[in-house]
């Protein structure tokens, strides 16, 4: 979005972007396979659960490891969704405020009145979409919080089936980011999927205006 005409570069950022995910979701993941395991209750309970019940030595080791979960999985991608949308939005504001188009900007030009509702669009997408993601966390880990630091009086004054939708809820936000990406980026036109509704026929440009039009497929 900053650098539109870099098409190219882009590609190649993001496969190699992709790929570093891939390797660290890899390589995060390694821990797991030796603090998780399985604990068989005894009856009447009658109940096996996959946790990290007595793989840490010592308490603090266990605080340890989930602030640093808390961190890589809610602050660390908070930070970096709020500065790349701010990004966005002050080049978006610069190209608003800016009287004239560089060279490299051609071909904004013909779409020149569109940046406003672009710039709208994009600021309304990005308060949805750090605003979802937010809305679904922050309780889920302010309860865990709670837990890793005061586990006894938490358990006795939150139910576990709470916890349990807080958490649900939680995972909720991967389901609505594309989502959010589809109703900010998909046109849905007026009377869309209306078969008796049509759309006006287009009008020839005159010898005077012609030259000023942009077609669709430029936009």
């Amino acid at each position: 979005i900053l650098h539109p005409l870099a098409i190219a570069r882009a590609r190649r950022r993001n496969r190699i972007m992709l790929y570093v995910a891939w390797l660290l979701s890899a390589g995060l993941s390694v821990p797991q396979l030796f603090l998780f395991h399985t604990v068989t209750l005894r009856p009447p309970h009658n109940f096996t659960q996959c946790t990290t019940r007595g793989s840490f030595p010592q308490p603090w080791h266990e605080t340890l490891y989930n602030m640093l979960g808390f961190t890589c999985l809610f602050l660390l991608p908070l930070l970096i969704m709020v500065c790349c949308y701010a990004r966005i939005l002050l080049e978006i504001s610069r190209r608003m405020g800016s009287s004239l188009f560089s060279s490299r900007d051609l071909s904004l030009r013909c779409s020149r009145n569109n940046i406003p509702r672009a710039r709208l669009r994009m600021l309304k997408m990005s308060l949805v979409i750090v605003s979802s993601f937010i809305l679904c966390w922050t309780p889920y880990y302010l309860l865990g919080l709670w837990y890793w630091f005061c586990p006894r009086v938490m358990e006795k004054t939150v139910s576990p089936a709470l916890t349990h939708i807080l958490f649900i809820f939680g995972l909720f936000n991967a389901c609505l980011d594309p989502i959010t990406y589809g109703l900010f980026t998909i046109p849905f036109r007026k009377g869309w999927g209306c078969p008796c509704r049509h759309s006006p026929k287009p009008q020839p440009p005159s010898t005077a205006t012609g030259s000023f039009h942009c077609s669709a497929s430029s936009l």
